[in-house]
């Protein structure tokens, strides 16, 4: 009889992917059970599942096992390897962990019993409609163990929990008095220190952002920042906190749609860096052109770079809060003195300030000629320094002799990035915020058209901005009034918020609303802010010796390329690092997808929701499609 044959499991010290495969469909098997295992003291902890069986209700969504509601996938998140079911308090790092993946189905003679464990929050039965004993089809497969910690190759690395759209969320902000359309309610939650929520939402990432600023005062180092945004007051406390040994490049915040007034959002920030001795260099363009960075360059305390942070995470309550994204730290000189001279090159690269802080800037208001041309070449480690992975670093603006736009003229950063996608053989995974209308001239058409040209790629990617989706039109106008027509195809509505072909799966960043609720789901909240994936990260054959990670701040497109202050770091061979950043992907695309799939059904609680009663979920799996990701990892 077929059984799972292999498992495999990564994490990125948030969540743990795990993926299976089984050796042919087996016969009555109504899904998964997963179990995490803990080799160093014995300890096994059956899984959290939450959606029940067809004619079964989970009112309170209060969650089971999967040996209850089995999982009817070959690949599965551990959303609670470190959050907890029942409460907001995070499990501690730095154990070895395992997984064991056996199949079930309905009980009968001749199977072994699946146990069924109490739920941690509650030891009765807390669901509704007829149980449904299960027994064991199979002895499954035991992933490889796994180390679970923020270190990855190198790099400290760190995600936000910062997906809003999720029913814990709608939970607990019902608990604290919030109802989900309440936006500045929920800003004022995130804005407070002591808020278990804010503490749940933001993980490891703040630690990652202020850690090199907390190393420089107790050895006696410097910290240099560029920064796009400063938004959040723990963030800002903590550069003050260091303002003996810390410098900041701060660029302008966007302009208000009411006050109409730009660095709306950073201004009393600024001043209060300045009010407590910060020193500051303002770098305001107030215009097309943003000061996009977000890093930091350690020096030690003889001034030599030691260590570098960067990422895609704003300073800002909504970037570590409200957003998906990313950070990490390296140790490595080398990597650490090019972003302190491409710091000391942005400090000198001086244009006339706007008239007034908040007013809006001109064509002067740009970076110098001079800048742009050294920043068009890569900066490349030579592996003295990175015996693990090799390492290119691209900074922008990098075009010579344009500051603008220009579609006719790829820019070499992505020049670079996209023949490594199109050299992908086996998968490309991203998330990207909107890098381009339909994602034309950007690492998305990129990403399709190499799958197009192989037909074995798997691509999966989730968007934040509609605008970028590879189906999006955009509404024509009337030439007289200027007025929408209303004649556009947005991604944001029903059916096309996915776009896919085979093996190809792009989605956009969703919520559960009233129209496409589930049984017994609540709506969610989906941003606070106006980005909600805000990653720019792109992930090339992740399981493969020179597996390949894309990160930074450049949203990778042309505009980032030839506008923006930007950076744009490439590591590739370095498996560790890669699985990090690939579970972040495929958890983040994995959450949308199911979100995007609801809201394409159009539909409120019906019938159909819940686990399916037969074995026919499971072909497409494992003779299908469904199952190549799954294939490909284990």
């Amino acid at each position: 009889m077929a059984d799972v044959v292999r498992v495999r499991a990564a994490t990125n010290n948030e969540v743990a992917f795990i993926a299976w495969d089984v050796d042919g469909m087996i016969p009555g098997c109504l899904g998964f059970e997963l179990v995490r295992l803990y080799p160093d003291t014995g300890e096994e902890r059956c899984l959290a599942s939450w959606v029940p069986f067809k004619g079964q209700r989970n009112k309170d969504w209060i969650p089971q096992d999967t040996g209850v509601w089995p999982v009817q996938k070959t690949f599965w998140r551990d959303l609670t390897v470190r959050r907890r079911r029942d409460s907001l308090t995070m499990r501690p790092d730095g154990e070895m962990i395992a997984y064991r993946v056996r199949p079930v189905g309905a009980m009968k003679a001749g199977l072994d019993p699946v146990p069924v464990r109490p739920p941690e929050v509650d030891g009765r039965r807390t669901y509704t409609g007829a149980q449904r004993p299960l027994g064991y089809l199979g002895q499954g497969a035991v992933s490889p163990t796994i180390f679970l910690g923020s270190m990855f190759g190198k790099a400290r690395v760190a995600f936000t929990n910062g997906v809003l759209s999720t029913q814990w969320m709608s939970r607990a902000l019902a608990e604290a008095g919030i109802k989900v359309g309440q936006r500045d309610k929920i800003r004022e939650e995130l804005q407070d220190r002591n808020s278990k929520i804010r503490a749940y939402l933001h993980g490891d990432v703040p630690d990652v952002l202020t850690s090199l600023m907390a190393r420089a005062k107790a050895e006696g180092g410097s910290v240099r920042l560029a920064l796009y945004e400063l938004g959040d007051d723990a963030l800002r406390n903590a550069i003050i906190a260091a303002k003996d040994n810390v410098e900041v490049i701060l660029s302008n915040s966007g302009k208000d749609t009411q006050t109409k007034k730009w660095d709306f959002g950073n201004a009393p920030y600024r001043k209060s860096l300045r009010d407590a001795g910060v020193t500051v260099t303002d770098r305001l363009f107030n215009n097309n052109h943003i000061g996009h960075n977000k890093f930091a360059v350690y020096r030690d305390r003889h001034g030599v770079p030691q260590a570098v942070m960067t990422g895609s995470t704003n300073w800002t309550t909504t970037g570590i809060c409200g957003q998906s994204n990313n950070a990490f730290i390296r140790d490595d000189p080398e990597m650490a003195s090019i972003f302190n001279d491409y710091w000391e090159r942005m400090k000198a690269d001086v244009f006339p300030a706007p008239q007034r802080e908040d007013a809006p800037g001109h064509a002067i208001q740009t970076q110098g000629a001079t800048f742009r041309k050294d920043n068009h070449i890569a900066n490349p480690l030579n592996g003295q320094s990175a015996p693990v992975d090799g390492m290119t670093i691209w900074f922008s603006p990098n075009d010579p002799d344009r500051n603008k736009k220009t579609l006719s003229v790829r820019p070499v950063d992505l020049e670079d990035v996209f023949n490594r996608i199109r050299a992908a053989r086996k998968a490309v995974l991203f998330l990207v915020f909107n890098p381009s209308r339909r994602g034309d001239n950007s690492i998305v058409a990129e990403a399709v058209a190499a799958a197009r040209a192989n037909r074995d790629l798997i691509v999966q990617g989730a968007i934040s901005d509609q605008a970028a989706m590879p189906n999006y039109v955009p509404s024509t106008r009337d030439p007289v009034t200027r007025k929408s027509n209303n004649d556009g195809k947005s991604p944001f509505v029903f059916p096309e918020k996915v776009w896919e072909m085979p093996n190809v799966s792009i989605v956009r960043a969703a919520n559960l609303t009233g129209a496409s609720i589930a049984t017994d789901f609540q709506a969610e909240v989906l941003t606070i802010g106006h980005a909600i994936v805000h990653d720019k990260i792109v992930i090339i054959d992740p399981m493969e010796d020179n597996a390949t990670v894309i990160t930074g701040s450049h949203n990778l497109g042309y505009k980032a390329s030839y506008e923006n202050d930007e950076n744009l770091v490439i590591v590739e061979g370095d498996k560790t690092f890669a699985a990090a950043y690939a579970v972040h992907c495929l958890d983040v695309f994995d959450h949308y997808k199911f979100r995007a799939w609801r809201r394409t059904l159009g539909k409120g609680p019906s019938a159909d929701d819940g686990l399916r009663i037969d074995d026919s979920w499971l072909k497409p799996y494992a003779q299908g499609r469904k199952g190549a990701l799954a294939r490909y990892f284990p």
